[in-house]
């Protein structure tokens, strides 16, 4: 009997997953990739940010304890070995991306693909053409970066994450545009590492669409620490003239700073695919899915970035896993894209899950809120960290767990026992009744839920 044949498209977080599962139902794989394995998230995202950011967020902690500790308020980082550890990780786990692929008999092609027709993909590479035919393909191509107005006309000479990820040393002056996420991971890296940092926000405040609160906690400890906020704020004109930026923002103000670092969003990447051949359309910038991830056209699927969905990696993955499931017939449950945590590796971290408490209500529930603060945790008084708050949303009717949002020490971890809780369909009154031990962060869990 055939083999179905999988091709992949990307070797990113979503195309990686794809692959392996893929062909862990014994599908005859091929991953067609035209750089390095891994994509954005290993090379220039998730991992090496991450690994920056370690370092900064043991400088802050060391300095915190600065009073009972002696010496620790002399601490620097030596920028020249924190890069070399992050090329070592990185390294390290695309060996281990390209050794799996080998394990399970998935084929690896390095070059640039297109689709002649919606069976048949070509893939060029240094002058070879290869032609592929598959049942089923998986389009994993993931995003570029948005350059948006006035920006253009001085990309070259801008600071991408790229570009920051790699630099010879840290700028005194630095302005960040974007408050999301990477731009808030980038602030608190380079304004710990000793740059003067002005963080800017189109909107009127930092992680648009997050809680209000949670926003308010992050932006205050920003703030104390010495981080400019400009929220409401936009570049209307900017240019490089013997090494500095001049800068000047929507409301007449003009700034001059040695680095400017755009972060303002990406956009699925779609061009030069040759979609229209497979009969594939894209909409509003995006491939549109279902909840299997199909396409317009249902054996080819598209997981990651490029259908617009979310820009985390993990949530590319659990795409990649759901496409290849329903690719090889087998029985899986939809995406559920309220599963997905949403994390900030800032200090503090910030994170949350599921629902918010205005979109449950959208959604018709009685919500009920339920905060834990961290000044009422020995454990993070211990640690000094007892900023912020842990914050359940339920349905007042049936006690259900909808989601959470975090705020505080170690954030992107405690969420994953909500995300457990929401996968597992709980009610406040089965985790209240969960015993955790004493002292940790984890039974704040319960500490909300004990406060009616």
């Amino acid at each position: 009997m055939k083999k179905l044949s999988v091709v992949v498209l990307g070797a990113g977080p979503g195309g990686e997953a794809a692959a392996k599962k893929a062909a862990a139902h014994g599908a005859e794989v091929t991953v067609v990739e035209k750089a390095d394995l891994g994509g954005l998230c290993l090379n220039r995202g998730c991992v090496p940010t991450k690994t920056l950011l370690e370092a900064g967020r043991l400088l802050n902690r060391a300095r915190a304890a600065s009073a009972y500790l002696k010496g620790s308020d002399g601490l620097r980082v030596e920028w020249d070995a924190l890069q070399k550890k992050k090329t070592e990780v990185v390294s390290l786990f695309r060996k281990s991306i390209a050794d799996a692929f080998a394990r399970q008999k998935i084929k690896l092609l390095r070059g640039q693909a297109r689709f002649l027709d919606d069976h048949t993909l070509v893939v060029h590479s240094d002058g070879v053409e290869d032609r592929l035919s598959f049942d089923r393909a998986i389009v994993a191509t993931g995003s570029v970066p948005l350059v948006p107005p006035p920006f253009p006309a001085v990309e070259h000479d801008l600071l991408d994450s790229d570009k920051a990820l790699g630099l010879a040393r840290v700028p005194k002056r630095l302005l960040i545009v974007g408050g999301g996420a990477i731009g808030c991971e980038f602030a608190c890296l380079f304004h710990e590492l000793g740059s003067r940092v002005v963080l800017l926000e189109k909107t009127p405040a930092l992680l648009p669409g997050e809680d209000a609160a949670l926003v308010q906690v992050l932006q205050t400890s920003f703030e104390q620490r010495g981080i400019q906020i400009k929220t409401a704020s936009t570049v209307d004109h900017l240019e490089r003239k013997d090494g500095v930026w001049r800068c000047r923002l929507g409301g007449g103000e003009t700034m001059e700073v040695d680095e400017v670092l755009l972060c303002v969003g990406r956009r699925p990447m779609l061009t030069g695919l040759g979609f229209e051949n497979a009969g594939l359309r894209p909409e509003n910038g995006r491939l549109p899915v279902n909840e299997f991830l199909q396409t317009s056209r249902p054996h080819i699927y598209a997981v990651g970035d490029v259908n617009g969905h979310s820009l985390l990696a993990h949530a590319a993955a659990a795409q990649g896993e759901t496409a290849a499931d329903h690719a090889a017939g087998v029985q899986t449950d939809p995406y559920d894209p309220l599963q997905v945590p949403r994390c900030l590796y800032t200090w503090p971290e910030a994170a949350s899950v599921g629902e918010w408490r205005h979109t449950a209500e959208t959604k018709g529930f009685v919500v009920k809120a339920h905060r834990f603060f961290f000044q009422g945790s020995p454990k993070a008084w211990a640690s000094d960290e007892a900023t912020g708050f842990l914050q359940l949303i339920s349905d007042k009717n049936t006690g259900r767990i909808l989601g959470a949002q975090i705020v505080g020490p170690h954030a992107t971890e405690l969420i994953h026992l909500v995300s457990v809780a929401l996968r597992a369909k709980l009610t406040t009154d089965q985790l209240r009744s969960v015993v955790f031990a004493h002292p940790t962060l984890s039974e704040s869990l319960r500490g909300a839920l004990s406060r009616g």
